[in-house]
């Protein structure tokens, strides 16, 4: 141990520096709390803190620098214009090469300069310069940017403050012009959610003329023959879509984005997603993961069997945080600390008139705030109760996109409540255009509070001052550690603050609202993160057996399984399935079958029996091989497999087909939301599915869907039927958001993976010609006219696209039904700014 480690391992263990630490903490929070700075520290206790902070940002281990950086942020409120503060806190944030932070605590003073630190900060800002950037790399940052450079694939782990996509987005930008803009490269996302967010990210990041930023699985004929490559934004299921296709161009790179998505036990997308990776894998793709908070990130190595060597787990955070819990059921409250004692104040937690609202004004006042809810109807809730006792909030951008509401969903929709008063909600089941600005107007800090669903788990990139974590479940489901981080990490915004505030309350008595604070708020107190240990890998809890099991169509192992455990399992099972006839070589693989003594002989028994080809295996891994071989042995020669006119009857004549082929009244039955509780819920999705295929604008969906429901008297509310009614705002939004969720995770999901497995086996046997139109192309894009789909696949939303195809067709030019040029010049000087000015505003934004 050198002088200078012996030096920092003395500090951390000194109990000075932990009564220090507490004390600034204890500041702190009355200040953060009570509004009130009162507790003060004597010119000696200063000074000590601050060399204790200087000694330990010389560590080269993240416990010394966090600490050092910890101290620093503490002390910003009240000291920020001390002369000594500010002299250290540039050396420390110099050493620590925390260059955002630095221009937040000294504003660029250049009078806190010594030649030591003159002499570091120029060093890093030319060694740690990020390439083809005026951004500096944090020590961390760079560290891991040098080793990934060096590297054929790499896994990295590291808080949700780190920067995960900034450093992909740097090193994508290094390998396009290191390699001469000669590579392909994939970034692939969980969900359809991220993937405009991340596409606009690099449309401005990537400043290279011979590259396309592209979300579709298609390469547009007005990009072809150009020489151009392509950075794809894909979801595992487009990813899948994109290699079944012989002539796409060659990928790369591909970078896995939210890595922990693949090892999630109880989401049922997980085997989607180890299945596109792997697919990815056998065609020699570089493999890189990123995610946030694992303490073992070579597990994503182990699992597609590449080196353990390449791999970094970041422990230091460019951000710090401050953990309160407030509980309004015992009626106090605490401050996690540093030094693990906890701060008690048991004046906070009294139940008082609007108490909760109380609290969020107080706390959140004049800084952005998220209120995690967990479910969709707390979470409207919540947010519609709190808005209601705010002031109005005049502002044009919030008007502007109230009328937005207006005309594109409904003028009953709770959202444009909250809106007025400067407070919006955000999960999933918003449309697309919705959220996005939502998103634009909380980062321009215009909304102040956003109540929120795990969507802010799936990677939406929306950091805020404090978190107020009213849940510690997802669903009906606990939070994992690293589900808790990856959300609580998201307090302080790096280079807009030096710290967020986690605030963990619990308002009621109620299952998953800190309900056992003993056992709920472990992982918040310690920080501590446990290995991830996968299915895949380990086979605990019988899963193997479970694989077993489905492939037989037998009993399960447990009674009581949830519906997202049968599809995990059903799903993987059929991944065996296709390993075994592809003779593809995979963990999955050989612990099936060392699990399982009875393994190969129900393989090779289903082998036999197989008509299905391997592409269309691949292409549909979730779906079971029994119900597609059924299939193959019924389908008639010369059969079509949809018919050519679409309408109501149609459309629930396909569905009612692929309810009995596809044994639906089993399969897509269970759980708390199912597809189909019962056969008569497919009229409705025959409504849904015309209207959509048929290119109807959203709001007009949701006016044939409020008539459908009024000529049906009834709708399912969480336990039942109840009575119907259009004049009830409860029940209109009711049908929005089902309509919103159903087009994205029904309709373009779940139907579309059933339609388009018929057509591949239909067009397999009888041939493209005689299988006859895809209906799965048009649930995927929301119309059937080829022009529309073809503006989609460049990049156009399905509203965009349709306004462009019905009014500006002269601006376009096709040959053989493909897009090949666009006057963009003439298309958005001739666009009407003012009928259409949120469109104009829109497409300028994707196109220039």
């Amino acid at each position: 141990m050198t002088w200078l480690e012996s030096l920092v391992s003395r500090a951390l263990n000194d109990p000075y520096l932990s009564d220090l630490t507490r004390k600034l903490e204890l500041k702190y929070a009355y200040i953060f709390l009570y509004q009130r700075d009162d507790i003060d520290l004597t010119d000696k206790e200063f000074n000590d803190v601050l060399r204790f902070a200087d000694i330990l940002s010389r560590s080269n281990e993240a416990v010394g620098r966090n600490k050092a950086y910890k101290i620093i942020s503490l002390l910003y409120d009240s000291y920020k214009d001390d002369p000594q503060y500010q002299y250290l806190a540039n050396s420390i944030l110099t050493k620590l090469g925390n260059f955002a932070s630095l221009n937040i605590a000294v504003k660029n003073n250049m009078d806190v300069d010594t030649v030591e630190s003159m002499l570091e900060k120029e060093i890093k800002k030319i060694y740690q310069k990020v390439p083809y950037s005026d951004y500096v790399f944090t020590d961390p940052q760079y560290r891991l940017f040098e080793a990934m450079k060096d590297s054929n694939h790499f896994s990295f782990s590291g808080p949700t403050s780190f920067g995960k996509s900034f450093i992909m987005d740097a090193f994508i930008q290094y390998i396009i012009n290191e390699k001469h803009g000669g590579e392909n490269i994939v970034i692939l996302v969980p969900t359809r959610a991220l993937i405009n967010q991340v596409t606009a990210r690099l449309k401005k990041s990537i400043n290279r003329e011979r590259y396309r930023v592209l979300a579709h699985p298609i390469v547009p004929a007005i990009y072809k023959d150009r020489g151009l490559k392509y950075v794809f934004v894909f979801t595992p299921e487009r990813l899948i879509s994109y290699l079944g296709e012989k002539e796409n161009p060659v990928i790369n790179y591909m970078f896995v984005d939210e890595a922990q998505k693949i090892i999630a036990e109880k989401d049922s997308r997980a085997p989607l997603y180890y299945h596109a990776i792997l697919l990815a894998e056998r065609k020699s793709i570089k493999l890189y993961f990123a995610s946030p908070n694992i303490p073992n990130a070579d597990i994503f190595l182990q699992l597609f069997e590449k080196s353990l060597d390449e791999k970094m787990v970041i422990k230091e955070s460019p951000v710090a945080q401050n953990r309160f819990y407030i509980d309004f059921v015992k009626h106090e409250g605490r401050m996690f600390t540093e030094t693990g004692d906890d701060i008690i104040f048991k004046d906070l937690g009294k139940k008082e008139e609007r108490y909760a609202t109380k609290m969020l004004v107080k706390l959140g006042h004049n800084c952005k705030n998220i209120i995690y809810c967990n479910t969709v109807a707390d979470t409207i809730d919540f947010a519609r109760g709190f808005s209601s006792q705010l002031p109005d909030k005049q502002d044009e951008r919030i008007n502007s996109l109230i009328e937005l509401i207006k005309t594109y969903i409904h003028r009953d929709y709770f959202l444009i409540d909250c809106l007025q008063k400067g407070v919006a909600f955000h999960f999933g089941r918003l449309p697309q255009r919705i959220r996005e600005r939502i998103e634009k107007l909380f980062e321009e800090k215009v909304i102040d509070y956003i109540f929120c669903t795990s969507t802010l788990l799936e990677g939406v990139n929306l950091p805020a001052k404090n978190i107020f974590i009213f849940s510690n479940a997802i669903g009906n489901t606990k939070f994992s550690d690293i589900d808790f981080w990856n959300l609580a990490g998201r307090a302080g915004r790096l280079s807009k603050e030096l710290s967020g505030n986690i605030i963990c309350v619990r308002l009621e008595d109620k299952r998953n609202r800190w309900d056992n604070p003993t056992k709920d708020l472990r992982v918040v107190r310690t920080r501590e993160i446990d290995a991830v240990h996968p299915l895949v890998i380990k086979g605990q809890k019988n899963f193997y057996k479970n694989l077993e099991k489905s492939l037989e169509f037998k009993d399960f192992t447990k009674t009581n399984y949830s519906n997202s455990e049968k599809e995990v399992w059903d799903h993987y099972a059929n991944i065996v399935f296709t390993h075994q006839a592809t003779k593809t070589d995979s963990i999955l693989m050989s612990n099936f079958l060392k699990k399982n003594e009875n393994g190969k002989r129900i393989l090779d028994k289903i082998e036999r029996d197989n008509h299905i080809p391997t592409y269309i295996m691949e292409q549909c891994s979730n779906i079971k091989i029994a119900y597609q071989n059924d299939i193959w042995n019924s389908v008639k020669e010369g059969e079509k497999a949809f018919p050519n006119e679409v309408n109501v009857d149609t459309c629930y004549e396909v569905l009612e087909k692929m309810y009995n082929f596809y044994n639906w009244g089993d399969e897509e039955s269970k759980g708390r939301k199912p597809m189909v509780r019962q056969k008569s819920r497919l009229h409705y999705f025959a409504v849904l599915m015309y209207t959509w295929m048929k290119s109807t604008p959203l709001n007009m969906m949701i006016t044939n869907v409020i008539n459908y429901y009024k000529r049906k008297g009834e709708i399912w509310d969480q336990n039942g039927y109840i009575p119907f009614d259009s004049h009830n705002k409860v029940h209109i939004n009711m049908v929005i958001n089902d309509l919103i969720s159903d087009i994205d995770n029904i309709l373009r999901f779940k139907i579309k993976n059933y339609i388009l497995n018929f057509y591949l086996i239909v067009a397999e046997k009888n041939g493209k010609k005689a299988a006859g139109p895809n209906w799965a192309e048009y649930l995927e894009y929301g119309t059937m006219d080829k022009d529309t789909i073809e503006l989609q696949n460049i990049g156009l939303p399905r509203h965009l696209a349709v306004l462009i195809k019905n009014e500006y067709m002269e601006y376009l030019m096709f040959e053989d039904e493909a897009l090949v040029e666009i006057n963009m010049e003439e298309l958005l000087s001739h666009i009407d700014d003012e009928k259409y000015k949120e469109e104009l505003t829109e497409l300028k934004e994707i196109l220039e």
